[in-house]
């Protein structure tokens, strides 16, 4: 049984068989090539390197440095001053500074060595009794300086102080140091509080004439460990 032949005919679809006009259809064309290259860009942008040197396109160059003295300018800013400018002071800092009251002096934090003795009095009468005499004592954190006076025709003389740290179970003979004609000084060291608590000293002259001692009328002179100032103990001639 035979068919008849179909004829297929290939239809060509017209701009106007979809039912949009044709500037309709370039409109959306264009809308969607804009976008394909938004995204590329964005797609690019993303991928651009972070380094400085590659985005400014320097190849790699090295960073120059110069010095401002090369360049002949200067490397210090240089103000001057001078003695007859006056200083301006705000008033308030210059209020309160003149309302500023010195504190009184502090005691010693720490234990130092005080005289137990009063000034030594009468020096000259002192020396001609005894031909040797305390003229002045000053007694510091560290140490112990005097002055003494002596009266003696012996060029070859010898002055010294004899100081205990042990209430005189032992003691220590210093030569005195000749300063002038008469006078000599002496220094002796403190010990540390732990070692002692006090320092007894007095002040002898040998001589061709004999052995002449200053030793505060028997008492000597005392030093005990406490709080206060450093004193100085000068002699008052009359």
């Amino acid at each position: 049984m035979s068919h008849p032949e179909q004829s297929v005919e290939s239809r060509v679809m017209g701009p106007m068989d979809n039912g949009l006009p044709e500037s309709d259809e370039e409109l959306d064309a264009e809308q969607d090539a804009a976008r394909m290259r938004f995204m590329r860009d964005r797609r690019r942008a993303r991928s651009l390197p972070a380094c400085t040197a590659a985005l400014l396109g320097d190849g790699g160059a090295r960073k120059r440095v110069q010095f401002a003295d090369t360049l002949g300018l200067s490397l210090a800013d240089v103000k001057h001053f001078s003695t007859t400018d006056e200083p301006l002071v705000p008033h308030a800092v210059l209020s309160r500074h003149q309302s500023f009251q010195a504190p009184a002096p502090q005691m010693h934090a720490q234990p130092m060595l005080l005289p137990c003795f009063p000034d030594p009095v009468d020096a000259q009468q002192r020396l001609h009794e005894q031909r040797v005499a305390l003229e002045k004592v000053q007694v510091t954190q560290f140490e112990v300086r005097g002055q003494v006076l002596t009266r003696t025709e012996d060029a070859q003389a010898a002055v010294f102080i004899r100081y205990t740290f042990n209430e005189w179970l032992s003691h220590v003979d210093a030569p005195a140091v000749r300063v002038l004609n008469g006078r000599y000084t002496f220094s002796v060291l403190v010990p540390p509080l732990w070692s002692a608590n006090a320092v007894h000293f007095a002040l002898g002259l040998r001589s061709s004439e004999g052995e002449f001692w200053d030793n505060n009328g028997g008492r000597n002179f005392s030093l005990r460990y406490g709080y206060g100032r450093p004193q100085v103990h000068a002699q008052r001639d009359t």
